[in-house]
């Protein structure tokens, strides 16, 4: 999705593999100040769907809201406005939070969360958009990641759980360095890592991260980027992704793109999270028939690498194109990944005035 006409902002998501579910989970959203989030559920039954969401906020007891969501249909939660006609709700009107959208009459459905910052005389200024995920976990990858002057960072993570969740982050850097930090979060709450100010080394990086909850009490991880830096008041754009549980050894991406009107890049975050090193390929699939084009590259142990398809040492044969893109991990003894792709786009004269992110569907 982009908005206006001119494309100023956009938000993507893969489609939703677990079709639907009784229970969905978010760990990012915000409605302090400028901020505006959105829960949207999709009902696809013949049955009208009771619905419970428990907001978790940083700190004291979880907020809860009953509704109902009629059969074959959409349905929003504006969470900003949410207590205005209900003292009880009042604290959500400017809250960090995370949430659980549940069914309770178990019917199915689907839910999705949607976050946007207005800047002066630009409503929706800034946005991002993903999907809930259905379980909690005790591990997470995260491919994508990038700190300095332009990108602010950020994971985001809900205990669901009545305990409270020792939570391990692993950096992952290109050259193979690893940072690690402790934290602790507490039980039914969100919790959030401004990664840019964790280490002097993680102040200007790309960087892959590895969330494990060490007490083994299930959590849920997100991760957000806004730009450009340094502070909110700046921000023109974001965009979010849930981590994934599991790694794998063969990825595919639907779309990409290199050029067109708004000069869009595209980006391919492949994260090695095995302890040695290996070799990934990188196929990508044109739209029009053309021949498959495919390059094989080596990664460090437990490094992020950066597949950027507008260099010469990657596809320039995708300028001005779109495609699609396979990335699956080779050798005999063949390394574990995590694959994501963002997408950068022009607007009304300013550099990258829109952008994307979404996991990669894993094939194997």
């Amino acid at each position: 999705m982009t908005w206006d006409r001119s494309g100023y902002g956009s938000h993507a998501e893969r489609g939703i593999l677990t079709r639907t579910a009784t229970k969905w989970y978010f760990a990012e959203g915000a409605t302090f100040g400028p901020f505006n989030l959105f829960y949207l559920i999709q009902n696809p039954s013949d049955q009208t769907a009771q619905i419970k969401v428990t907001y978790l906020l940083p700190t004291g007891v979880p907020l809860e809201k009953q509704y109902s969501v009629a059969p074959q249909s959409r349905f929003n939660i504006w969470v900003d406005a949410e207590g205005a006609n209900d003292p009880t709700l009042a604290a959500l009107a400017s809250a960090e939070l995370s949430a659980i959208v549940e069914s309770t009459n178990g019917v199915p459905i689907i839910a999705e969360r949607a976050m946007y910052l207005d800047q002066p005389g630009r409503p929706l200024g800034a946005g991002h958009e993903s999907a809930g995920v259905t379980a909690a976990s005790n591990q997470w990858f995260l491919a994508e990641g990038a700190t300095g002057d332009f990108f602010d960072l950020f994971i985001l993570i809900a205990n669901p759980q009545v305990t409270p969740a020792a939570v391990q982050a692993d950096f992952l850097l290109p050259s193979g360095q690893v940072i690690t930090r402790q934290y602790t979060v507490p039980a039914n709450s969100r919790f959030n890592i401004w990664v840019d100010q964790e280490d002097t080394a993680l102040a200007n990086a790309a960087v892959s991260t590895r969330v494990t909850s060490t007490n083994n009490v299930p959590i849920i991880v997100e991760r957000a980027m806004w730009w450009p830096g340094p502070t909110s008041a700046t921000w023109a754009e974001a965009h979010n992704s849930p981590g994934e549980t599991t790694t794998g050894t063969r990825w595919a991406l639907a779309e990409g793109e290199l050029g067109g009107t708004n000069g869009t890049e595209t980006y391919v975050l492949v994260a090695n999270t095995s302890s040695f090193g290996g070799q990934i390929r990188a196929t990508v699939l044109f739209e029009n028939g053309t021949a498959p084009i495919s390059r094989v590259y080596d990664v460090a142990p437990n490094a992020r690498f950066n597949i950027a398809p507008a260099a010469d040492e990657f596809f320039p044969e995708t300028r001005g194109r779109t495609f699609g893109m396979i990335v699956e991990s080779i050798g005999a003894t063949p390394v574990q990944i995590v694959v994501e792709r963002a997408m950068y786009s022009n607007a009304n004269g300013v550099h990258w005035a829109a952008g994307t992110n979404a996991l990669a569907t894993k094939l194997q």
